[in-house]
């Protein structure tokens, strides 16, 4: 378990630990955010490759031993989350600057369909893709199985084309949908869909999310 401390934003805000793996998409979900608004933040990484998610020192502060949790340190108390979703919403709430949700209800309400449909559709399914294509030899691979996946996956991101506003973002503004998709889909070239030729208006998304300092800052 390695500590690292990040120096964005101010000193000012009331200490934040981010428990992650970097390697992990919801883990960087959360990192996106918190680039975003400009908030210093310890990472406190935690290998699951090595079971460390897995130890009794980490079940406290996660029985479902998963990663991210964020544990945001007030004069009350400490406050301590998970779930990548869930954090995101307790920081935009607490700290509202800048804004990662629309002033609208009705938009608000569409950006959490967005993640909703992420957390419940697309994650779940490009979970097991990016384990098959990515982190299995070729020969362990099957076939059958991957094809099966991108089916699937293409499927959803169908669906979240239609959705999307006419940009530049998923929904005008960036906001927390934005934040909840950037990790998948920049692996959805070597797991066999190509945003350029599959679905150009994600592809155009994509290019202006790469522009963010959040995108580069949060990679790791």
């Amino acid at each position: 378990m390695a500590n690292e401390t990040s120096s964005a934003g101010a000193s000012g805000h009331p200490r934040l630990k981010l428990y992650q793996f970097a390697a992990s998409g919801n883990s960087r979900i959360v990192r996106l955010v918190l680039e975003e608004k400009g908030l210093p933040f310890e990472r406190i990484n935690i290998d699951v490759t090595k079971g460390e998610n897995r130890t009794p020192e980490f079940l406290k502060l996660n029985p479902r031993g998963k990663v991210p949790v964020l544990i945001h340190s007030t004069p009350e108390g400490d406050v301590l989350l998970s779930e990548s979703s869930v954090i995101n919403e307790y920081l935009e709430e607490v700290f509202p600057q800048p804004p990662l949700m629309p002033a609208a209800p009705a938009k608000r309400a569409h950006v959490r369909e967005m993640v909703y449909l992420f957390d419940t559709q697309l994650s779940p399914t490009t979970g097991l893709l990016i384990i098959e294509k990515l982190l299995k030899k070729p020969e362990e691979q099957r076939a059958d199985f991957v094809a099966e996946r991108l089916a699937a996956t293409r499927d959803i991101l169908a669906r979240l084309v239609e959705m999307m506003s006419d940009g530049p973002f998923l929904a005008d503004d960036f906001s927390l949908a934005d934040a909840s998709y950037i990790p998948v889909l920049s692996v959805m070239a070597p797991c066999g869909i190509i945003l350029d030729r599959e679905f150009p208006k994600l592809a155009k998304w994509f290019a202006e999310v790469k522009k963010r300092p959040s995108f580069t800052a949060s990679a790791h």
